[in-house]
């Protein structure tokens, strides 16, 4: 099989907003990634309760997921790993600093260190190689989400960035970084963009006015390349 020739679906089991009704919209974030037969979790949103619920009604059973990568440790994105572990306790555990590849074509991006409110934080992402390009999950992007694109991009070489999905956190900024970011995220090649999470509405309605490729999020949420 050539290298990224294959699919990837990527659903998004924990977000600050409502996608599909059946699910508990919350703060926080967590996204299912299926890829080569393998299971994976990014991130595991803020209360396990809402979690588990998310999971039960689309059907992802806690012992199906093979590995889960934390991007950084925030409550809103560690809070269900510890009773995710105590049903599954055999899933592998990629927390900053682990260079280890959670499975075939997957690959650890960072971390990166930064600043935030006086405390240093220390991020990574996850970068997913398919047949369209690789596909970028992110938690907050604390570091500065174009940092991120860029680090991908230096450990996957002449790999074009099919879409990024996760929070920017942009909440906290002006409209004038919000469109700065999307400019930028556009000549990194970035083609789709899913804000979710730490977004913010007025970020992404910026965002959508100079980035062509961005696209509806909210838990439940599911996307397909390749």
């Amino acid at each position: 099989m050539a290298r990224g020739a294959r699919s990837a679906t990527l659903t998004v089991l924990y977000d600050n907003e409502e996608h599909d009704r059946r699910l508990i919209p919350a703060h926080g974030f967590a996204c299912l990634v299926e890829v080569g037969g393998a299971r994976l979790l990014f991130d595991t949103g803020g209360d396990p309760a809402v979690l588990f619920y998310n999971m039960g009604v689309l059907g992802v059973h806690p012992r199906s997921i093979s590995a889960v990568v934390i991007s950084h440790n925030h409550w809103d994105h560690v809070g269900g790993l510890s009773a995710l572990l105590s049903r599954n306790p055999s899933a592998a555990v990629a927390a900053p600093g682990s260079s280890r590849s959670p499975a075939e074509g997957v690959h650890v991006v960072g971390p990166l260190e930064v600043e935030y409110k006086g405390t240093p934080i220390r991020e990574q992402a996850l970068a997913v190689e398919t047949a369209e390009g690789v596909v970028l999950v992110v938690g907050c992007s604390h570091p500065g989400v174009e940092r991120l694109v860029e680090e991908a991009l230096r450990l996957l070489p002449g790999r074009s960035v099919a879409a990024v999905i996760g929070g920017l956190h942009l909440v906290e900024s002006d409209e004038k970084k919000a469109l700065a970011t999307a400019r930028r995220l556009r000549e990194l090649g970035v083609e789709k963009l899913v804000a979710c999470h730490c977004t913010g509405k007025r970020a992404l309605e910026a965002l959508s006015r100079v980035h062509g490729g961005v696209l509806p999020c909210g838990v439940g949420a599911s996307y397909t390349f390749g």
